[in-house]
């Protein structure tokens, strides 16, 4: 097959800068094939840069919104997201990544924490990878591990034990079961590995958090990782509650705690970190951890705003993640980025996070945390064939703006004209290559409309047990 061409004003990030050239790129599946310059006039129509990558997500086709699920604590909000309606898993997913697709996502973290069904866990992941080949993009998967503290941050009796007693039994019913063992667990998630790895999927160890894993699981993930070479995703001191619950389950401290076991390595990526402290962020960085930065998720689960100006400032391996909330409920990673740009670039004449960093983060770091590989020179001969083609937003400019800052200030996802993802253009003007998305979306509506009523009578319970957890925290997690 012929090389395709893109000509455009290419942005590339590296380096703690921006490169912005009018080019032509050429490339086929293997790679860029050549970047040849041309007069700005004949670049004028389009922004070419690497696609963003979504570092931290679960991949819900259903938008928590649709569930009401939305205004709560981040501990609340958990508990009335136990009772999403049950549809195809391959149709979850499927809706999920091809939405961000065709707002720029290339690489994308599906740390996947809600099976449908339990007992039938390694078929929904290869559900998980089918979905993601179809549509086009790479992915982590991240096979969620959990053997402990499966109804909260505290032993399941003793949360129980705090709720009215029709509420605890119904909790009891439906959310409580035997975990696999941690070694049998583990073992799955090497199977799926060497089943399921490829070019564009890789599977990864998911502890759910410290909260929910127990000291021998960690153990044993921390020393797999290190033998076998795997990544490794996970939460972290996410909440102002967990920050509470961790202080007082490890007095050493959390982080101390993930150092001595050998967990904390260029290996493991993180989600969340919002209640990071300053010495935390020294060993993060000193350990080479990769951090995704998740704000508008923060925002919506009153987790409040993560020190990613700090982050950066101390040396921490920044990337950036949606995690199913964003800002306008749209899943649109570049409206994400002007959010993180805005928010965390600085006050006054103080410099924060800059934008050459940001965009970094939010694209080349982001898909070599997940695995996906790095470029010395991106978008230039030889690198991988991965980028992402945007329209030029520039006709009314009175006055000759700097190509990446107009970029974050004004690009959204009705910009995308073009996603490659090794060679494959996943997106051609605004619509998916290999999923009608109109149809699954259609099809995955009515699957959750046909639970719909189940889900509302589950809500009535979930909306008490998650009044329980909040008194159950107020009076069992001693405060700062």
């Amino acid at each position: 097959m012929a090389d395709r061409v893109f000509s455009g004003q290419v942005i590339r990030p590296m380096r703690g800068c921006l490169c912005c050239e009018p080019q032509v790129l050429g490339f086929s599946a293997q790679a860029i094939t050549s970047a040849t310059p041309v007069a700005p006039e004949a670049a004028a129509a389009h922004w070419i840069m690497p696609p963003l990558a979504n570092a931290h997500d679960h991949a819900r086709g259903v938008k928590p919104t649709a569930l009401a699920a939305f205004d709560l604590p981040l501990e609340m909000w958990l508990a009335v997201m136990s009772g999403t309606p049950v549809a195809d898993p391959w149709l979850v997913v499927a809706n999920a990544l091809g939405r961000q697709a065709l707002s720029g996502c290339g690489s994308i973290m599906v740390h996947y924490t809600r099976p449908q069904d339990p007992a039938r866990i390694a078929f929904e992941l290869r559900e998980v990878a089918r979905a993601a080949r179809m549509v086009g993009v790479r992915i982590a998967l991240a096979v969620a591990l959990r053997d402990v503290n499966a109804l909260g941050y505290a032993p399941d009796e003793a949360i129980l034990a705090a709720l009215p007693p029709e509420v605890a039994q119904a909790v009891r019913a439906r959310l409580l079961g035997r975990p696999m063992p941690a070694a049998d667990q583990l073992r799955l998630v090497e199977d799926l590995a060497a089943e399921l790895d490829d070019p564009l999927v890789d599977v990864q160890y998911g502890p759910y958090g410290l909260e929910w894993c127990s000291d021998a699981m960690l153990r044993l993930i921390a020393e797999r990782s290190a033998l076998t070479g795997r990544r490794v995703h996970m939460h972290l001191l996410e909440s102002p509650v967990q920050r509470r619950y961790l202080d007082a389950a490890f007095p050493q401290g959390p982080l101390r705690y993930l150092d001595e076991i050998g967990l904390l390595s260029p290996r493991l990526s993180v989600g969340h970190a919002a209640q990071l402290r300053e010495g935390e962020m020294a060993l993060l960085a000193e350990r080479g951890v990769a951090v995704s930065i998740n704000t508008s998720s923060n925002l919506n689960l009153r987790n409040g705003v993560a020190p990613a100006a700090e982050m950066h400032r101390r040396g921490v391996r920044l990337v950036t993640g949606l995690d199913g909330f964003t800002v306008d409920d749209d899943d649109d990673a570049l409206r994400e980025l002007r959010l993180n740009w805005m928010l965390h670039r600085g006050v006054g004449a103080e410099e924060g996070w800059p934008l050459p960093a940001l965009m970094q983060a939010a694209t080349l770091d982001g898909r070599a945390a997940l695995g996906g590989g790095r470029d010395d020179a991106p978008l230039s001969p030889g690198a991988m064939a991965d980028l992402l083609v945007l329209r030029r937003d520039a006709a009314d400019l009175l006055i000759p703006a700097e190509e990446a800052p107009l970029l974050a200030q004004r690009a959204t996802a009705g910009h995308v004209r073009s996603l490659v993802v090794a060679g494959r253009e996943v997106v051609r003007e605004g619509r998916l290559t290999g999923l009608d998305l109109d149809a699954a979306r259609a099809e995955l509506d009515a699957q959750c409309r046909l639970g719909a009523q189940a889900a509302g009578a589950w809500r009535q319970v979930a909306t008490r047990y998650a009044e329980g957890l909040r008194d159950f925290y107020a009076a069992a997690l001693p405060r700062g």
